[in-house]
Order: C-alpha cells, then structure tokens, then sequence
C-alpha cells in the first residue's frame, strides 16, 4: 500500500468520526522548546525533550497524525462547557485507537495524556494557528475542539500548514481574562482560572480569590474571540452551565458518578469540586 493510500485513509477515516485530521514529521520541535519551557505547568512534562521530540515516546517515529474533534461551547457560567461534555479522553482514544488498527503499524496514542505538547504539533499538522490566547484555532471549529495524536513509525507526506493568523490588533482574549493571564501567545497558569480550578491540593488566598465563582473551568477567552463567534451565537439563547455550590457540597460519591462520571472534570474528584464550590461560596460572600 503506498503512503498516498495511507493518508487518504486517514483522512476519510477522520471525516467518518467527525474529526479533522492533520499529518507532520516527526522531527522534534526546537521551535518550541523555549516557549514551553517559559509556560510549563504540573500538568505537564518537566522534560522538554519529552515535549518536543515524538521519538523519546516511541522510537524509530517518523510521522504524528493529529485529529481534532470539536465539542459545543455553551454560555459562560461557573462551569466549562470542556468539562460537562463526554469524556473527550475516552471518546479520542477510542477513535486513535481503531485507527492505528487500521494502519497496522508501531505507533502511540496521546489524548492529554503523553508527555508531548499537542497543540504544537497540531498547528505543525496544519489544523490551525495560535491564538494569542495560547489556544490553537482551526478554520472549520475555531477553538473549540480537542486533540488527540497518533505517532506512528511510517513516513507521511505532512498535510498543508496554516499560514493564518490572529486579526493584528486584537487583543479581545486579553482583555477578557479578570486575572491578566494571558500574553501574547502564552497563558501565565498561576493566573488562569481553569488552571486554579484544576489545580491540587489547598490555594493560597490570592488564587482563591483569582478564582472568582467558577467552579471548574473557564471559556471567558474563548467566547470572546473573533473565530468562534459563530458556534457562540449558535448557544446565545440556551441556559448557562451553572451548578449550586451548596448542592455540590451535599453531594455524595454516587451522586457525583452520576451526575459527573461521564465528563473530563471527573478526573479530579467530588472532594476536589468540593473544595471548589467552598472557595465559590466564599468570594460570592465577599462581593
């Protein structure tokens, strides 16, 4: 089967799921390696190595397909609509998985879930450019989608790469953010509420306060840009996702599973909401 054959399975494949797919080489990205290393997080590699070369992940790799699956943005309340959705680790693992099946070759899947720097290479594959607000923006989803990577040990031909850009000037997701975390093309994580609101273990006082009434997430600098305001004004009229901090702290762990087990906020717990919606609470009380 020839590489042509390769790549124009993937992307049928891709379009059947519902995905936008992407291909690049596997070379490492020294282009980045500063970048990262100025926005590194704990929930991320300290090794930027690791970061920026698929070959420390799986060795002999010569190609990374990147997909990208869109999620419905909703109104901003105290929830992300990120985290009330399905499980996009399960659902983008599953597809990444049947079609590595498919192509029958060596290869990794990382969905959030490997140590290399995903939106990276999904703009090295052409799904979109950086927004200044450190998120990727495809022409067909804007920022709203998740990525999910497959390394393979096969050469590709890399699809188109995106020479697009954010409008010059614009700084709407700047000034969006209560906190000022975000710069040019980085996000400051000590500052950005969706990283508070995951954050483990106890805030201090001033990220408590940071945190506003958010509970678990944020989309403030995603609403507001220019690239989605067409999937936003889809959801203008539908209820915002917000959750009653008191009835999050009367929640018991079947509760929780039931109402939160399928969703990408599960991961950290009902202790964890808990201590979000006491925080909550707390600067409601403040204002």
């Amino acid at each position: 089967m020839s590489n042509g054959m390769f790549e124009n399975k993937i992307i049928n494949f891709a379009a059947a799921h519902g995905c936008i797919a992407g291909i690049c080489d596997a070379l490492p990205l020294e282009s980045e390696r500063l970048r990262l290393a100025a926005i590194a997080t704990p929930f991320v590699s300290r090794d930027i190595d690791k970061r920026i070369d698929p070959s420390r992940s799986l060795p002999g790799a010569k190609s990374v397909i990147v997909l990208g699956k869109g999620y419905a943005p909703s109104p901003s309340g105290n929830l992300s609509s990120l985290g009330c959705g399905i499980d996009y680790h399960v659902t983008l693992t599953n597809i990444l998985a049947e079609l590595a099946q498919l192509l029958d070759c060596s290869s990794t899947i990382m969905v959030d879930s490997g140590p290399l720097a995903e939106r990276a290479f999904a703009v090295k594959a052409g799904l979109g450019f950086w927004g200044r607000n450190g998120m990727v923006i495809s022409p067909e989803l804007g920022s709203f989608f998740n990525i999910g990577l497959l390394i393979v040990d096969i050469i590709l031909a890399p699809t188109s790469f995106s020479f697009a850009s954010c409008p010059e000037g614009c700084r709407r997701c700047i000034d969006a953010c209560p906190n000022g975390a975000i710069k040019p093309y980085s996000v400051d994580p000590t500052a950005c509420i969706s990283y508070l609101t995951q954050k483990k273990g106890s805030l201090t006082a001033p990220e408590m306060a940071a945190m506003g009434t958010q509970l678990y997430g944020c989309d403030l600098c995603q609403t507001c840009c220019p690239a989605n305001r067409w999937h936003t004004q889809l959801v203008e009229n539908i209820d915002q996702l917000n959750e009653d901090p008191v009835a999050i702290l009367s929640m018991n762990e079947g509760e929780f599973q039931a109402q939160f087990g399928d969703t990408a906020m599960a991961w950290r717990g009902l202790k964890h909401l808990q201590r979000n919606a006491k925080i909550v609470l707390q600067n409601t009380k403040s204002h």
